[in-house]
């Protein structure tokens, strides 16, 4: 376990606490700060069947010479395709869908892919930097921040090897502008260290 029983156990009691279903988590943090890991020990220990949305499914798709254009305040409106992860799994859990159905992007194949099918989570964990954003904000029960000093954020995404430096850098300086105009730990019922 990275994170410490006593954060783990802080958050599954906030979840249970919550008196409808499903209940829906919100966990944001900049890239590389331990979001994923975060919502996987929350999975493991929730006494209840949890479905994990990950941010990465709503990348938009955008042509890459347009996503290299974008300023740091345009990436972080397009970069992740925030108005559909609100239509396909926010709206749907808030107007009492019980089911989980929303399309994937595929980072392999650069495109729309496979539509991802759940049935009946009582809870719902959405990770992902943005995820805090003041118009999904409304829509969560339970929000946590991540904050994780930045050399271990880049040592991370430096170490998966999937994106280039160059690409690092401009979503750096979108979730820069992020956390400058938002502060959305502010708005977070937990802000956190992550491991």
């Amino acid at each position: 376990m990275i994170y410490s029983s006593e954060v783990v156990s802080s958050l599954v009691r906030a979840v249970l606490a919550v008196t409808h279903w499903p209940v829906v988590v919100g966990i944001d943090g900049r890239s590389g700060s331990g979001k994923s890991t975060l919502a996987r020990e929350l999975a493991v220990h929730i006494p209840l069947p949890v479905a994990i949305v990950e941010g990465d499914d709503f990348y938009s798709d955008i042509a890459d010479d347009e996503r290299a254009a974008l300023s740091p305040a345009d990436g972080y409106e397009q970069y992740f395709d925030w108005r559909r992860l609100k239509s396909q799994v926010l709206e749907p859990l808030r107007e009492g869908n019980s089911a989980l159905r929303y399309q994937q992007y595929d980072w392999q194949r650069a495109a729309m892919g496979n539509w991802v099918e759940t049935k009946e989570p009582a809870v719902v964990i959405v990770e992902g930097v943005y995820t805090l954003r003041p118009s999904l904000r409304d829509m969560l029960d339970v929000t946590v921040y991540v904050r994780t000093n930045d050399a271990l954020r880049l040592q991370r995404q430096v170490h998966r090897t999937e994106n280039s430096k160059e690409w690092i850098e401009r979503w750096a300086a979108a979730e820069e502008y992020y956390e400058s105009q938002f502060e959305p730990w502010k708005d977070a019922d937990f802000t956190i260290t992550g491991g």
